[in-house]
């Protein structure tokens, strides 16, 4: 059984309870259980979840900023909200909490817990960073270049997507999940129908299935080629970054080509697709594609052949089995720590039931483990998009939803190129959206971030460590 995801809903409207929820999922069955507990009106509170499921934690400290619920016999230390907001006083996902209100800000500083020891520094990275990338303060505490503990603080950018999607149309609510995150924008729009999908169990189109599942290769194809660019310009070899980053600018090109926008805006609708694609342009994405494998081979071996970016990557960042399952690592992490799990196989949707990628293990749990996973998985993701597109049926590429039963929940699940991600859907009696609930791959991800780079990694490491993961400041500041 896996733990997918916890969260809350203020549901006092319909019976003065707020509800927890815990999704499990049934592995090699396809099988998801629900937990649903009544928690009450007044000072809410339950037994703490992450004494048995440490995976739980993060989720049980958001549940207590953004709904005031206990869990009872846990360190509750803010997580979405930063220590200078007003503790017990505002909780931002209750249904009475205005999204206007005016909040008074106390300068408070943020504690990072350290050990003690005799010559210990401390090093302070971010929150702003000299790129593009959002904001998050990371935190080494140090003796000379040993790392003995590091911390990260984020959700400085939190958006309040869930909230700003409450009273929302289904049609509003697509947009929005087609921005949480624009690395993996497809693959929340997609998790997002598959939601809605699910609470009319209606049947979509096996062309606007076969399509979801090219675009969601392709996007995984880039989000990988973005991962290695990060990883060997990070371990200081900036000519193979810059020829994975040309690639991938090869593979974006090529999107647009196939769809009209570089991170699929606009295509995905609930009940398929918002439009057709020609089987032409297929065929012009399967001749221009096809050539790649060989730029591929050349990247690996640029990677795979340097003994000073090997050195950097071997034994860096290691999270062994045990650790990887109890944090609940997902995606590539997670495969290159041994564990055998990817939702493209484990809980099939889209077009995998036909095309059953071959899943990629490393056990090492280091860089280097998830640097090959991603290698790996890139000549998967073109060998799958080049199969589907030779079997690609025509006919119809949406499917109309009928009238939605109000107060039912349905979810969608979608394994990203960087792990599982979850869409938890509630519409009430207008289908407008009562509760939205996304848990991204980088959201399970961080704390494994946080694991791997501390043990015998010293302060140079950090930054290899920290792209090894790659993982997303925006969908986890959803």
């Amino acid at each position: 059984t896996l733990f997918l995801t916890m969260f809350a809903t203020d549901e006092r409207q319909l019976d003065k309870k707020y509800k927890l929820h815990l999704i499990f999922l049934i592995l090699n069955t396809s099988t998801l259980v629900t937990l649903k507990f009544n928690l009450e009106e007044i000072k809410p509170s339950y037994p703490g979840i992450s004494k048995l499921i440490t995976a739980a934690e993060w989720f049980e400290r958001e549940i207590h900023d953004m709904f005031g619920i206990v869990a009872k016999e846990i360190d509750l230390p803010p997580l979405v909200l930063h220590r200078d907001f007003p503790r017990g006083k505002y909780f931002p996902m209750r249904k009475d909490f205005k999204s206007n209100t005016e909040i008074e800000i106390s300068e408070v500083a943020h504690q990072f817990t350290q050990p003690n020891a005799e010559g210990m520094h401390q090093i302070a990275v971010g929150p702003i960073h000299a790129g593009i990338i959002e904001p998050g303060h990371l935190r080494f505490c140090a003796i000379g270049e040993q790392i003995l503990k590091f911390d990260a603080q984020l959700f400085y950018t939190h958006k309040g997507i869930e909230k700003m999607a409450e009273g929302k149309s289904i049609e509003e609510g697509l947009v929005l999940a087609e921005h949480v995150c624009g690395m993996c924008s497809f693959s929340h729009s997609t998790a997002y129908c598959q939601a809605i999908e699910s609470l009319s169990k209606i049947n979509i189109p096996d062309r606007a299935l076969y399509i979801r599942t090219i675009c969601l290769e392709l996007e995984r194809l880039t989000n990988h080629l973005s991962d290695l660019s990060s990883i060997c310009s990070a371990g200081g070899f900036a000519i193979a970054g810059m020829n994975a980053a040309k690639l991938r600018e090869k593979v974006m090109q090529l999107i647009f080509q196939l769809t009209g926008h570089r991170f699929f805006r606009e295509l995905n609708a609930v009940g398929g697709l918002s439009k057709n694609i020609s089987d032409d342009s297929f065929e012009s994405l399967r001749k221009n594609l096809q050539p790649l494998k060989k730029d591929f081979t050349t990247l690996e071996n640029m990677i795979l052949d340097s003994d000073t970016l090997l050195d950097r990557l071997e034994t860096t960042g290691e999270i062994d089995f045990t650790q990887a399952t109890n944090i609940g690592l997902v995606g590539p992490a997670g495969r290159a720590s041994g564990i055998d799990i990817d939702l493209r196989k484990d809980f099939t949707y889209a077009a995998y039931n036909k095309f059953i990628p071959k899943i990629q293990i490393e056990t090492d749990g280091d860089a280097l483990a998830r640097t090959k996973i991603r290698i790996k998985e890139m000549y998967e993701s073109l060998d799958l998009i080049l199969e589907i597109i030779s079997k690609l049926p025509s006919g119809e590429i949406i499917e109309k939803v009928p009238c939605l039963t109000p107060f039912q929940s349905g979810i969608g699940i979608v394994e990203s190129a960087k792990g599982s991600l979850i869409h938890w859907l509630m519409l009430d009696e207008k289908s407008k959206i009562f509760r939205w609930h996304i848990r991204s791959a980088s959201y399970m991800n961080w704390r494994g971030v946080v694991q791997a780079t501390m043990g015998r990694n010293i302060v140079p490491d950090g930054p290899l460590v920290n792209k090894s993961f790659n993982l997303c400041y925006a969908c986890v500041d959803r």
